[in-house]
């Protein structure tokens, strides 16, 4: 269901880079999600990409209200975040104890190298209603960003 009323306003919020804990030995390494602060009612939805050709883009669509954070599980993949309000980010994600959040209204590229694994973690369950895949419909709501 995309929204076309563009008289509410849209507040913006920003992706960031968060460290994810683990355990570092010998033997190997764990690393695992505890964060509620991020995920009040914890992850709702898991998804991995994989398969993907070396320089290939996944994702090119943003969310009304699911919040995501991606982690680079193997390999290397370049985040590219769109704002609503038309800000880039650029994140570069090549080891499982980083992830990048990332809040709704963000336009998403993900452009994978050979051999990568992304692992997503979701507030929200499936819904494509949810979904916002025309670039330039997602641009068109900057008019009523505060």
């Amino acid at each position: 269901m995309e929204y076309t009323d563009f008289t509410q306003k849209i507040s913006v919020d920003y992706p960031f880079r968060l460290d994810i804990p683990g355990v570092i030995s010998q033997h190997g390494s764990v690393h695992f999600w505890e964060d509620r602060s991020l995920f009040r009612n914890g992850i709702h939805r898991c998804f991995w990409i994989t398969g993907v050709a070396d320089g290939d883009v996944r994702g090119s669509h943003a969310h009304w209200r699911e919040c995501q954070v991606l982690v680079a599980i193997a390999g290397k993949v370049i985040v590219n975040v769109l704002s609503v309000d038309g800000k880039t980010h650029l994140f570069s994600l090549d080891k499982p104890s980083e992830g990048i959040y990332i809040p709704p209204l963000n336009w998403v590229e993900v452009v994978c190298t050979d051999g990568s694994v992304v692992l997503g973690l979701s507030d929200r369950e499936f819904s494509e209603e949810d979904y916002i895949r025309d670039k330039d419909y997602f641009e068109r709501l900057r008019e009523n960003v505060r």
